[in-house]
């Protein structure tokens, strides 16, 4: 895989935590390409990879690592973040795909959550959100950003719309 890094921002400093935009699929299935999908609220990976982290360490009781993205559409390449007291690496790779993000932890499966682009409306995000907490979904995580955006802006069957503070 090819890596690239930049940034001059600083990593040490603990920076607040963002409630993330998750959803989950039903569990953590190796048959699984995507285990749910995450919803960022910009493209600044500072404001928005430490609540990642900890909805997905909470998720998987586990401690991840490393984050591996993709760098287009990042406002900026951090190459670790401190959460809860310990440093994440986190790895750009122009070979990851866009709508992908990899979470690795030391003793347990990758995790691999669809990324949904902030600015994307809210009733295709639920739709994405939707496909990609499917069980065991089998769909690549550009495929999914694909389909709902070539659907019409409606919510599955039986899936309400977010409220406000979704």
């Amino acid at each position: 895989m090819a890596w690239m890094a930049s940034s001059s921002r600083p990593w040490d400093a603990e920076p607040s935590i963002i409630s993330a935009r998750l959803r989950w699929g039903p569990s953590l299935s190796r048959c699984a390409l995507v285990h749910g999908a995450w919803w960022p609220q910009s493209n600044d990976p500072l404001l928005e990879l430490p609540g990642l982290i900890v909805g997905v360490d909470e998720w998987c009781s586990g401690s991840s690592e490393c984050l591996m993205l993709a760098p287009h559409g990042w406002e900026d390449r951090l190459v670790r973040i401190r959460v809860s007291g310990r440093v994440v690496r986190v790895g750009w790779y122009t070979t990851q795909p866009c709508a992908l993000v990899t979470v690795t932890f030391p003793e347990l499966p990758n995790v691999h959550l669809l990324i949904i682009p902030f600015d994307t409306d809210p009733v295709r995000a639920e739709a994405a959100m939707v496909m990609a907490a499917s069980p065991a979904c089998a769909v690549p995580a550009q495929e999914i950003l694909a389909t709902v955006a070539h659907e019409p802006a409606a919510f599955p069957p039986g899936v309400d719309p977010p409220g406000p503070e979704s």
